[in-house]
């Protein structure tokens, strides 16, 4: 007959082999819920992804430009539309950076190769051309961005990146809208200057 001592030694024993096994397969439990709530954070579809990331650098490109133009316009008018550019542009890019984050896109926003020869060509310009530069930089970014905007709104597969398209189309409409404005009324002010030349 076995001694009860033996018994109650075995049994602790084994219950304390048992333990780390136990622990371990909670810890790897744990891991495995880590990553794939890790991996459900950033499962965007790839047009998800890119619009969140085109965006951004929209944002910023905008932002860039603006500071530009807010320090080197000559025509009033346009000076108020680049810091208006600045300050609602640096409102919608802090917007996507939180959602960025939230959807688990940890790529900050870069300013594309287009952009930055943009940015290039309106620091080489001043004046009245310095002007027209930007406005028309601003039209056809405007453009873009709608575009974007639009198609986003209407096929993005995320409810949160679909609202959030949403919310920017008719800021980016009336940008674009004042844009053009703009840039019909320096057409007009070059024709009118051109014309009083003409006739000297």
């Amino acid at each position: 007959m076995i001694p009860k001592y033996l018994i109650a030694a075995a049994g602790a024993v084994a219950l304390a082999l048992g333990t780390p096994a136990v622990i371990a397969q909670d810890k790897g439990s744990q891991d495995k819920s880590k990553q794939a709530s890790a991996k459900k954070g950033s499962s965007l579809s790839k047009e998800d992804q890119l619009f969140v990331k085109h965006m951004g650098a929209a944002d910023m490109a905008e932002v860039e430009a603006g500071k530009i133009a807010s320090q080197k316009a000559s025509n009033p008018e346009v000076k108020k539309y680049a810091e208006k550019m600045v300050q609602e542009h640096t409102k919608m890019l802090e917007e996507g950076k939180q959602l960025a984050q939230k959807k688990g896109i940890t790529e900050p926003p870069q300013v594309d190769s287009k952009h930055r020869e943009n940015l290039k060509d309106l620091q080489a310009k001043s004046g009245d051309d310095f002007d027209r530069e930007y406005i028309t930089q601003m039209v056809q970014d405007h453009e873009g961005a709608l575009n974007l905007v639009q198609k986003a709104a209407k096929d993005a597969k995320d409810p949160d990146i679909k609202a959030h398209a949403q919310k920017g189309e008719p800021h980016i409409k009336a940008h674009l809208d004042e844009a053009r404005k703009l840039r019909a009324s320096l057409n007009a002010s070059a024709g009118g200057t051109a014309k009083r030349s003409d006739k000297k």
